[in-house]
């Protein structure tokens, strides 16, 4: 007795020869939804989360582009300025190095003094102004001066003066009539205004600043 030959599974091709039996509009619809499927796969999953970081890329290149524009802006406007900052900055360092946080008021009398006396010429009054004049990044202290003694001394004084390390402005300078000294010499009585400056102190800063 012949055995019966076992039936051969197709349940891996089921699908397909449910499919070739289909009428051909309908394989053209499932043909359309699949490809639809794909797409719709394709977007979702790869081109929407590109697609939104191009956007965001492009917005910030957008605002880092005026962002830019602006600054040139600026730049070309203060260019003019930034020509004159190295030298007035160069100048300014080397300013200070005539200027003093300390109080040398007393120093200073001292030394105009000790010139006097080496131009011959005799300092009858140097009178500092107590309370010093508060600018931005300095302080400006002015006196007053009288001298007495010969023209060429006096101007021997101002010469050797002129030579101290240290800013001394002479604003006004008055000379009353010249008298007859010893040995025939003209004596002139000379009365100054100037000022001299040192830089400012921690306090006078925050105070400044204020």
């Amino acid at each position: 007795m012949a055995k019966a030959q076992p039936k051969k599974t197709q349940s891996g091709n089921d699908f397909f020869f449910k499919i070739a039996k289909l009428k051909s509009g309908q394989k053209t619809a499932i043909l359309i939804a699949f490809m639809l499927a794909v797409l719709g796969g394709f977007y979702y999953f790869y081109y929407q989360p590109y697609n939104d970081k191009l956007t965001q890329l492009n917005a910030e290149i957008a605002q880092l582009t005026e962002t830019a524009r602006a600054e040139q802006t600026v730049i070309n406007k203060h260019k003019p300025i930034a020509e004159y900052i190295e030298p007035v900055a160069n100048t300014f360092d080397f300013l200070s190095g005539y200027l003093t946080t300390e109080d040398e008021i007393p120093r200073l009398m001292q030394i105009i003094s000790n010139l006097g006396a080496q131009s011959g010429v005799r300092v009858i009054l140097f009178e500092p102004r107590l309370v010093a004049d508060l600018k931005p990044t300095y302080a400006e202290i002015g006196f007053t001066m009288n001298l007495e003694g010969s023209f060429l001394n006096v101007v021997k004084f101002f010469y050797t003066m002129s030579q101290l390390q240290r800013i001394i402005n002479i604003r006004t300078v008055t000379l009353d009539s010249p008298v007859m000294g010893e040995n025939m010499t003209m004596i002139i009585k000379v009365k100054c205004v100037g000022s001299t400056y040192r830089l400012l102190t921690e306090d006078e800063t925050k105070k400044v600043q204020t």
